[in-house]
Formats: C-alpha cells, structure tokens, sequence
C-alpha cells in the first residue's frame, strides 16, 4: 500500500484535537495538506475514518477509531526503528589505535583483545607500542586516540583518565642473589645494589620515589629500551631492577630464574589508566574500550598481581 507515515501522523493529529485545522495547527503546515492526506487514506485503504461536521470539526467512526489505533501502532514501530537505526549508527565499530606500554601489553592485552573483539566485533584495534614519553607525544599529534599506560605524571587536565588498577612495586633479582630468599626487601637493602632500570623519564621518576623516604638514590648501572633485555641482564647478575608485573620467573633466553621479591613497607603504587585527551564525552569507541578493560580487570588481582578468572 503506498502511504506515508507522515500521512498516517496527520490522521492520528485529526482524531486527537478532532478538527483539521487544529491538527494543522499543531503540526505547523496547511490544513489543506492535511486535509488531503486524510482523503487519500480513506480511498486507498477503502475505510470512512470521520464524520464531517460543518463548523464543527469531525468525529471518528466505528472503522476509524480501529484504523486510528493500527496507526498509532504503525507509527510506534517507526519510532522504534528509527530508535534502533540511531543505536547501531553509534555503535562501537570501525578503527581505533591504542597506544600501549610493552610491560602491559605482555600481561593484560591479549585479554582485553579478546574481550573487546567478544563485545565489539566490529572494532578493529590498531597497537602502536611504546613508553610513556612516547605515548604523551602520540596523544597529543593525534597518532593514537587512547594509551594504556602507567599514570606517572599524566595531570589532568592536560589529558583524560580512567584508573583500572594499582600495583604494588616488587625487586626483580637472580635466582643466586642473597636478597632473593623471599622476605620482602628493604630499600635501603637495594641502595647500593647496581640498577638496571627501564629507559622512560617518568619511571625512573616513580622509581626514585621508593628511595626517597630513605634519602638515598639507587646507582643506576644501565639504562635499557627492551623489557626481555633488562629481564636477561638481571638474570645473569648484571644488577636488580624494580617493576610491578609479574611476567615469569625464567630469563626469555637461556632459562635462567629470576626471583621476583616484594618491596617492604608502603610504597607507592603505580596506577595503570587509559588516557586520552580530554573531550566532552569520551568516543564510543573510547567508551567500548574502557568497558573492556573494567571487566578483564574483574578477574586480576592486583595484590598478588595474578589471574583469578
């Protein structure tokens, strides 16, 4: 049948204020176009909807008020499609690069990944690995749209946070190592222990902080770029290094164990966040993200910091 829904809402408009001209009125157009959508409706659905009154407006017939309610109905469902159409046009799908810290990514992307393609399908995910210096510069050129990353020194409102979790720090030493017993060590136990530290200004920032309440620095030894490279470098006695994520206790290379051993006392935590630059409301991109993440980060448990779903 070759009607429109337009038509149908003027004749819905007509049956509620019962008189054409007031239903023009409400709907801001002519009462002869509406008058006409009410003729055309009658003769191409064969049904008398109102009796004309001179003067007086129009009254729905028996047929009418039925065929006004099936309309009603039509232009609820319309509604309803239009309502979905919107929901699927702001639907997570389409690109979205992620800048990430290689630690993290190690431990917590292939999760995330998975459940984001569970819940997302349509989101394909582009992974720009990086530290942190690398990460702020990226966010703000626009390279990568959201980091997932340590929160050392991302102050708002510069950029956008959302907080997933916090890490206790831990000494990572060799297997052969007096301080690898177990028993949490001391800050102090490490001063003058040679350091192989993660080559990003804003760690070596939070790393300074452990030390600070003893009022000493760590002797650095080296500075390296490459995660597996420190990992091997403690492993065959080259110094100890201080992270917070337990990614084995074997060297990558030539199997050699590592102790990770907790650091005694209140020291601070880093926080892990996503960060993006601010904006009024996050992308549903962004949103579909952070969604993700919340629930992988359901089953970690950041004081042992393990899996437990």
């Amino acid at each position: 049948m070759n009607y429109t829904l337009q038509q149908l809402r003027y004749l819905v408009a007509v049956a509620d204020h019962g008189n054409v001209s007031a239903a023009a009125r409400s709907m801001y157009v002519s009462q002869s176009g509406v008058s006409a959508a009410i003729i055309y409706l009658e003769s191409a659905f064969g049904v008398q909807c109102f009796v004309r009154h001179h003067a007086r407006g129009v009254t729905l017939t028996s047929a009418g008020q039925c065929f006004v309610s099936a309309a009603r109905s039509v232009l609820m469902h319309a509604d309803e499609l239009q309502q979905r159409a919107n929901e699927l046009n702001n639907a997570a799908r389409g690109p979205i690069v992620l800048g990430c810290a290689p630690t993290l990514g190690i431990f917590f992307l292939p999760r995330i990944l998975e459940a984001l393609r569970a819940m997302h399908p349509a989101l394909a995910v582009q992974i720009h690995d990086g530290n942190t210096d690398s990460m702020l510069r990226w966010l703000r050129d626009g390279t990568i749209e959201v980091g997932f990353m340590y929160d050392l020194n991302c102050e708002a409102p510069t950029y956008s946070k959302h907080h997933l979790t916090s890490l206790r720090p831990y000494a990572l030493l060799p297997e052969s190592h007096p301080l690898a017993a177990g028993s949490p060590i001391r800050p102090a136990d490490l001063a003058d222990e040679p350091l192989i530290l993660l080559n990003s200004t804003y760690y070596a920032e939070y790393l300074f902080s452990i030390f600070r309440g003893i009022g000493r620095e760590p002797k650095i030894a080296h500075r390296v770029n490459n995660f597996e490279l420190l990992r091997g470098l403690v492993a065959v006695g080259k110094g100890y290094s201080i992270l917070n994520l337990r990614l084995g206790e074997d060297s990558p290379f030539d199997g050699r164990s590592l102790k990770c051993v907790p650091i005694a006392g209140e020291s601070p935590r880093a926080s892990i966040v996503l960060t993006s630059m601010p904006a009024p409301r996050p992308s549903r991109r962004v949103s579909a993200l952070i969604d993700a993440c919340n629930l992988v980060m359901q089953g970690f448990d950041s004081e042992m910091c393990r899996w437990v779903s």
